[in-house]
């Protein structure tokens, strides 16, 4: 079969060639893909795995042999999934049936791609915080697939949201989120008179994150998803004393997704999806023949939210 596999010597690091046709387990189905969604941390990942590894999360498809063992939908059900092994742009991948949700009638295989990354780490990040009603929660990289589903997610579930932004271009796009307040500021110095806030959302990590920390307020948490600014930080040892027993937590889907199954969060974030109260943002779509392209315009920061390719 065809599927994007990694190659350095190429614009994105990545081209279509040919991989194995995938061999289900009695636990997976198979799904022929018809669209998928980029996210930076594949793409990171491009640029130093040996040439000819397949790579991929996020993906939608039609079921083509449903599992053996009577789990999940049957032949022919339209799905969203996450291929942890990261096998998913490709024409076909084999899939655990508690890795993907059956997608409804009202939403589409673009919109249902962007999720399973993207959505599920917004929404279990938040969901690590407590007492979100009515507290005021800050999302670094709002214009990112995360931030972008976080700002969302985080009114949903009524907290007063503040996006913090580095560039002013994608401030309108998020302020359509409705959040309180957006705040450009590169380094989190425009940030010091929003005072405390219960929960920090944070996929930027380096400087930012190092000020941050200071703005948590009594028993706040900070849940580190993304180190898109750097992969160390400074930490405010006596700020984070002052907070009580607040808490810095690391976040990692992989673990996150064996606590609720990615096919239960798909499933409710697909239903919000469908009846308006959670919108995608998707400025890049097109043939996956464009992948080197698409992906270096992503890793370059061209554009904001997320972008698909189809089949």
């Amino acid at each position: 079969m065809k599927a994007v596999v990694t190659n350095a010597k190429l614009p994105g690091c990545l081209e279509i060639g040919e991989a194995a046709d995938p061999v289900a387990d009695s636990n997976q189905a198979v799904i022929e893909v018809t669209a998928f969604s980029l996210n930076r941390g594949e793409l990171r990942r491009a640029e130093t795995a040996p040439g000819g590894t397949q790579i991929g999360w996020d993906l939608a498809g039609v079921v083509k042999t449903a599992a053996r063992d009577g789990s999940g939908p049957g032949q022919g059900a339209r799905v969203v999934g996450f291929s942890r092994r990261m096998q998913g742009w490709a024409q076909y991948v084999a899939l655990p049936t508690v890795d993907f949700a059956v997608i409804p009638d009202a939403v589409s295989d673009n919109d249902a791609a962007t999720l399973p990354v993207a959505g599920l780490t917004a929404l279990y990040a938040l969901e690590r915080c407590e007492r979100l009603l009515g507290s005021k929660v800050l999302v670094t990289g709002a214009s990112g697939g995360v931030g972008y589903f976080a700002c969302q997610l985080g009114r949903l579930m009524g907290a007063e949201v503040t996006a913090q932004l580095r560039r002013p271009d994608f401030a309108d796009m998020v302020r359509a989120t409705g959040v309180s307040d957006v705040v450009i500021s590169a380094d989190g110095a425009a940030l010091e008179d929003r005072g405390k806030f219960r929960s920090i959302i944070d996929g930027v990590g380096g400087q930012i994150l190092s000020k941050l920390l200071s703005q948590l307020d009594e028993r706040g948490r900070a849940i580190l998803y993304g180190v898109s600014a750097g992969a160390e930080t400074g930490l405010a040892v006596r700020d984070l004393m002052f907070t009580g027993d607040g808490r810095v937590e690391g976040f990692h889907l992989y673990r996150e997704s064996e606590i609720e199954t990615a096919a239960k969060g798909l499933d409710r974030l697909l239903a919000l999806l469908a009846d308006g109260r959670l919108t995608t943002h998707v400025p890049v779509t097109g043939n996956w023949e464009k992948i080197g392209e698409t992906a270096a315009q992503l890793i370059g920061r061209d554009f904001a939210g997320k972008a698909v390719l189809t089949i």
